[in-house]
């Protein structure tokens, strides 16, 4: 503990952050080598990354949380063969340094310690848990359209505010065009 005092003008009041929120990005995050090309499970890649990472910038987000899905998870929502969770992180890891930003930047491992299926709902109550508010989640165009046709996804479109990071054409689930209120594209 400092023990010198500081002295303050009366009624001063320290200033607030000016950062918050967190930005849960949930992919595979199958980024694919160069001779193997972009990943076709329709995940984000590394210019999905980027469009995320910048607009977290400009709204003065202070985290990114990166989620990495088990492969027994990417299976039972529909991807074929998915590669080992360890070659995915392992890319991510790679693809993160080469990324310029400045929100600070985590690879979530919960998955990791689980090692089985988690439900979508469940990741994201443990991330709600875990970081600070307000909540956004950054998803492909593929996985959005998954999420909207989960069971929670009703619940969850209420507490979250989602970012869809898909250059090109999209076409959104029929939830997500009932609830075009609640989420951003990002890549148009």
């Amino acid at each position: 503990m400092d023990r010198n005092p500081q002295q303050v003008p009366y009624g001063y009041e320290p200033p607030g952050e000016t950062t918050k929120g967190t930005l849960f990005v949930y992919d595979s995050f199958d980024l694919g080598d160069e001779a193997d090309g972009p990943a076709t499970d329709g995940s984000l890649g590394e210019i999905g990354l980027r469009l995320l990472a910048d607009w977290a910038e400009r709204r003065s987000l202070s985290r990114i949380a990166l989620y990495v899905p088990h492969e027994e998870t990417l299976k039972r929502m529909g991807v074929k063969f998915p590669p080992p969770m360890y070659k995915r992180e392992d890319a991510l890891q790679e693809a993160v340094g080469r990324l310029p930003c400045a929100v600070r930047l985590d690879i979530d491992t919960y998955e990791r310690k689980r090692k089985k299926y988690t439900p979508m709902d469940v990741a994201l109550r443990y991330m709600a848990e875990r970081y600070e508010s307000p909540y956004f989640l950054g998803l492909s165009g593929a996985y959005a359209n998954r999420f909207a046709s989960y069971q929670g996804f009703e619940q969850w479109i209420r507490q979250i505010r989602l970012v869809v990071a898909q250059e090109g054409r999209f076409e959104p689930h029929p939830l997500l065009v009932k609830h075009e209120s609640r989420w951003n594209r990002l890549g148009e």
